[in-house]
């Protein structure tokens, strides 16, 4: 397969260094392979404790509790 990219001219010889070595059924390309694909392909996971147990400063959650109901209270027979 033929891939054509863009990139800056500095990254222009890693580039083309990722391709050739990916393209070998090589030890070296596997291990490549893996690394690009979990750095790239495989973000971590965020949970809920990840977010609000975060550093991030209290207007980054602006408006997202503050949200009107959607309809009238329901009865829960408890």
């Amino acid at each position: 397969m033929r891939v054509e990219v863009q990139t800056a001219k500095k990254d222009a010889s890693l580039i083309r260094a990722l391709a050739e070595t990916l393209r070998g059924q090589t030890e070296q390309a596997d291990a490549l392979r893996s690394t690009l694909a979990n750095a790239l392909l495989h973000p971590e996971v965020k949970t809920a404790f990840d977010v609000f147990g975060s550093d991030l400063p209290d207007e980054a959650f602006a408006g997202v509790f503050d949200q009107p109901r959607q309809g009238e209270w329901r009865e829960v027979d408890l």
